[in-house]
């Protein structure tokens, strides 16, 4: 009986080692920074800049204070840093308030199999906590790219969680245990039962995003408390916690339950290549597929000098998936930021009246505007089935009879390349500058690019700190 037993116990013990969850535990283990080519260093660079670019830009949010304050009344050990206020905290609550922060504007980059910047805030509060050096820190980084990309693109479409109903957050349950247990000295078997813990509970709703829903301030934490979980999961799989490392391929898992089994377990587990290098980074704080027919919009305003009292009329062309998911009723007069830069009526208003969408654009003071309001009222949206999912157009018509159109192919920033280095910095500086100073920018951008050299993260963390506003 005993042989029986451990015939069974071994092929118990080989199944688990085949998981998923174990594979994308060895590949975080496997990975160090030596092994990173100079490409994805930089490119992993770039994503921690145009993050903390982000995170400074919403300062004035109104969920900053709220989640600030909410945290202190917790309390914690000063393990991390929270942006802005300099607040020192545990990392827990650092993650949760600094993701927040990363991701309020939607301004923040695009890839890693979704907006994965809001993966930078655990993994910096998780380097502080651990001491961690800009090397190590960097590779952590890279991971959660590389794993939460091959989770998306593992699934038959990029929005079949979303047509099920689940958020594309859920991959933080998979992506961030690899990340934040090898910053934690995490073996395999400890990373894989995190990911089983996390997974297996933080499960974001579509609900968060969806196209008849008005959007609300709940919605910018939709990565961040997965992260947060994830944080917990470590710590407690270090401490001999078990999770289900089955999560992804059991019959009771996320494969089949959340995904009813539109998931290629190939390419999910296909480590070859750096997906990291096909993250774009946005050039308008908007819904990245509102950036066609707002950027068409801009340059007809700006080629043929319209003002808000030339229009008489706006017709929008956009893709089907973004005539659905900004322009029901609850996103046509945004009552909130979240709302403004998920509506491609407010944004193609904005857009005619200031010849600009950026990040002053969701002001409250500006949901109220008359000639916003007025202009809301002149534009028509229609959901081009034959439009790719970037693609946008804008025909605008004038009082005096004229007609002007213009196709959007790839919008600034979505493109191959996407943004330059200069071009970050440009974009970092416009939201940075009302709170800081040239010195301290310059200070930011020299931490950032100079990350390997830093030889503990919270250095990086302090230059995040300015309780009061630039005077």
């Amino acid at each position: 009986m005993t042989f029986q037993r451990d015939l069974a116990w071994q092929q118990i013990e080989l199944t688990y080692r085949a998981s998923v969850a174990h594979q994308f535990a060895r590949y975080a283990l496997a990975l160090n920074y030596d092994l990173l080519p100079e490409q994805v260093v930089h490119q992993a660079k770039r994503c921690v800049l145009d993050a903390l670019g982000c995170a400074i830009g919403a300062y004035d949010a109104p969920g900053r204070l709220i989640c600030e304050n909410t945290v202190k009344a917790i309390g914690g050990p000063p393990e991390a840093t929270v942006f802005c206020s300099g607040l020192r905290t545990n990392a827990l609550n650092a993650s949760l308030v600094n993701s927040f922060l990363v991701r309020f504007l939607d301004y923040n980059d695009w890839g890693g199999g979704g907006h994965n910047s809001d993966a930078l805030a655990s993994i910096l509060a998780m380097a502080e906590r651990e001491k961690s050096s800009g090397k190590d820190f960097l590779t952590s980084l890279v991971i959660s790219y590389e794993l939460g990309a091959r989770f998306q693109k593992s699934h038959t479409d990029r929005f079949t969680l979303e047509k099920l109903g689940w958020a594309s957050d859920v991959r933080g349950g998979l992506n961030q245990p690899p990340a934040i247990g090898k910053l934690m000295g995490l073996n395999e078997e400890q990373i894989a039962n995190a990911i089983g813990i996390c997974l297996s509970h933080a499960l974001p709703l579509g609900i968060l995003d969806a196209n008849r829903e008005e959007n609300v301030m709940a919605k910018n934490l939709r990565f961040g408390w997965v992260a947060h979980d994830a944080m917990l999961a470590c710590m407690l799989a270090q401490n001999g916690f078990t999770g289900p490392v089955r999560i992804v391929e059991s019959d009771h898992g996320i494969g089949k339950v959340l995904l009813h089994g539109e998931i290629d377990f190939e390419r999910l587990t296909d480590f070859s290549g750096w997906r990291i290098m096909d993250v774009k980074f946005k050039a308008m704080p908007a819904n990245a597929t509102t950036h066609g027919h707002v950027f068409a919009t801009l340059a007809l305003v700006e080629e043929h000098d319209l003002k808000p009292e030339d229009i008489a009329a706006v017709n929008i062309r956009a893709p089907l998936r973004e005539s659905l998911h900004t322009t029901t009723p609850a996103k046509k007069y945004p009552r909130t930021a979240e709302n403004a830069d998920h509506s491609a009526f407010y944004a193609n208003a904005l857009a005619i009246k200031e010849r600009a969408f950026g990040p002053d654009s969701i002001n409250p003071e500006k949901f109220t505007d008359p000639v916003v309001l007025d202009l809301i009222e002149k534009i028509t949206v229609t959901g081009d089935p034959s439009m790719g999912f970037i693609q946008g157009a804008s025909e605008i018509i004038t009082k005096d009879g004229r007609h002007f159109e213009k196709f959007i192919d790839v919008p600034r920033g979505l493109g191959e390349g996407s943004q330059s280095d200069k071009e970050l910095e440009e974009k970092f500086a416009e939201m940075a500058s009302v709170h800081l100073s040239d010195a301290h920018i310059g200070k930011i951008f020299d931490a950032c690019w100079n990350i390997e050299k830093l030889g503990d993260l919270a250095e990086l963390a302090r230059l995040m700190v300015f309780p009061e506003k630039k005077s």
